[in-house]
């Protein structure tokens, strides 16, 4: 691709995320695509042949994103604790629905689709969350900062407690001050305090 070509696809992806994270999955036509991306319609589709392609397209933009802040030099030198409070907070923002969240369309876009294509999509989702929690844990039992004796199914319990969060937050609500409740449950769970 050009990067001219690049860019307008780029702009249409940063347009269409804030639909999705606008209107959810059901309710986003390529009309509104369209509109939001200030494109033609044939524009649009020399990129994407329906929703549901621009909408698996910007969840691989946004997974890209948060591989590359999880990898950046930022973080590199960041201690397992830092970064568990890193992902943690990202996880918290999403939970309260704050700006650019995408968790009720991941929701409508999975229980749109056939029940076995729904299964994996969902599993292959909590599978990326749980693989990086994982590593986390794993780096910061190495680094001394927790005790954590099974990283993969820590990784697991927390991430299901999360995703429970996550639908609260879309059904019934839930507060800030429980979410950091839970938060701090799950370090409590697994950081050393430091004896002085």
């Amino acid at each position: 691709m050009s990067e001219k070509t690049d860019k307008k696809r780029q702009l249409i992806l940063d347009s269409a995320a804030k639909v999705f994270a606008d209107k959810g999955y059901k309710a986003v036509t390529m009309k509104d695509i369209v509109e939001a991306s200030d494109i033609s319609r044939g524009g649009l589709y020399l990129y994407f042949s329906c929703v549901e392609d621009v909408f698996l397209a910007v969840l691989e933009m946004k997974e890209k994103t948060a591989d590359e802040e999880i990898s950046g030099e930022a973080l590199e030198n960041a201690s397992g604790g830092e970064i568990l409070l890193w992902f943690l907070k990202s996880q918290k923002k999403e939970i309260l629905k704050k700006k650019d969240s995408l968790m009720l369309a991941k929701y409508e876009y999975a229980f749109s689709c056939a029940e076995k294509r729904r299964v994996s999509f969902l599993k292959k989702e909590m599978d990326k969350a749980v693989l990086v929690l994982q590593n986390i844990l794993e780096r910061g039992t190495e680094g001394g900062e927790f005790a954590c004796f099974d990283p993969k199914n820590e990784a697991k319990d927390m991430m299901y407690a999360i995703e429970g969060m996550k639908l609260m937050s879309l059904t019934t609500g839930i507060s800030e001050k429980k979410v950091d409740s839970e938060f701090l449950h799950m370090m409590e769970r697994i950081v050393i305090e430091d004896e002085e």
